[in-house]
């Protein structure tokens, strides 16, 4: 919570923080920990700094000492995936991403590279979002689902790349249904060896989580705009316009609405497979047979910080 404009009455961020911490322990008899900091990074890094039942404040002063001594995989929004990379390339501590050279981490992260070295500084300058109690988590948050990877090796043909999109759509559209949502919209997006890159999107016909339709236009999309001048060094599957799965939907009757039930409960059962046994426990035949076949974009992907996407 952003307690600036409550300083002037209750005292400053620590003194609030600890009647806080008194307040829950005699009304719930439970202890916490609480982060203080200015900004919200290093505040929910505190919160976890020390526990069980603790205060933590991270100042412009001191956060060198507390915070960049810690493993680089301690800093919020770095992954198990994110983190390997990370250490691929020496950097141990969050000290030594802070340190980094900023335009080296985008060649190796992306935009995500630009994020974790600001969040590695203490630049995070993101408000803290109010809390309203008519809309879900969902709502407020997603405006799009995706994942993209870079390929262990070039893509050559549709062999390939018809591998690589059911792979990712299968997590697309896994999360998609994790979420309650339906999306409007699917895209891809193509970058070949020359590093030349372009997107492309697809206005779907009527409101859709099932794997097989998003992966119908993203297979679509891709034949209508690349002729394999180049190989293909990275792919992304990203649906957007997204609606609650709760909206009515117009039935087709030229339209085989049955096979779309099926296929939703097919869908949500394979779901039920994958969370209980992994996502590799069940995978279509067009995903076997590779070297790429391991790839779990689903247990990789990242979530973007709100404050930056």
């Amino acid at each position: 919570m952003d307690v600036t404009n409550s300083i002037k009455i209750h005292g400053s961020g620590e003194i609030i923080a600890q009647k806080i911490s008194r307040d829950i322990q005699n009304e719930l008899g439970i202890t916490v920990s609480i982060g203080v900091s200015w900004n919200k990074i290093f505040a929910k890094f505190g919160s976890d700094y020390k526990k069980p039942n603790a205060i933590t404040m991270i100042t412009r002063d001191n956060y060198q000492k507390i915070v960049w001594p810690q493993e680089v995989g301690e800093l919020l929004y770095v992954g198990r995936s994110t983190k390997k990379k990370l250490m691929k390339y020496g950097i141990y501590t969050i000290g030594q991403l802070a340190q980094t050279s900023r335009d080296f981490l985008v060649l190796q992260l992306g935009k995500m590279g630009a994020v974790l070295w600001q969040f590695a500084n203490g630049l995070d300058d993101s408000p803290v979002k109010k809390f309203d109690e008519h809309y879900n988590g969902n709502e407020r948050m997603l405006k799009s689902i995706g994942n993209s990877i870079t390929t262990p090796r070039d893509l050559k043909d549709f062999k390939d790349v018809n591998f690589i999109i059911y792979m990712l759509t299968e997590s697309v559209a896994m999360r998609l249904r994790e979420t309650g949502c339906f999306c409007l919209t699917v895209a891809i997006h193509i970058r070949n060896k020359e590093l030349h890159s372009f997107t492309r999107q697809l206005k779907l016909e009527k409101p859709s989580d099932l794997t097989n339709e998003i992966a119908a236009a993203a297979i679509k999309l891709f034949k209508d705009n690349y002729d394999f001048s180049s190989d293909i060094r990275s792919m992304g599957v990203r649906v957007t316009d997204l609606v609650p799965n709760s909206i009515p939907i117009q039935l087709d009757v030229f339209d085989n609405e049955e096979k779309r039930v099926r296929q939703a409960r097919l869908d949500d059962t394979v779901d039920g497979l994958r969370k209980r046994f992994g996502n590799l426990a069940v995978r279509r035949a067009v995903t076997i047979g590779d070297q790429m076949s391991c790839l779990d974009p689903k247990k990789d992907h990242v979530i973007y910080p709100i404050g930056y996407f």
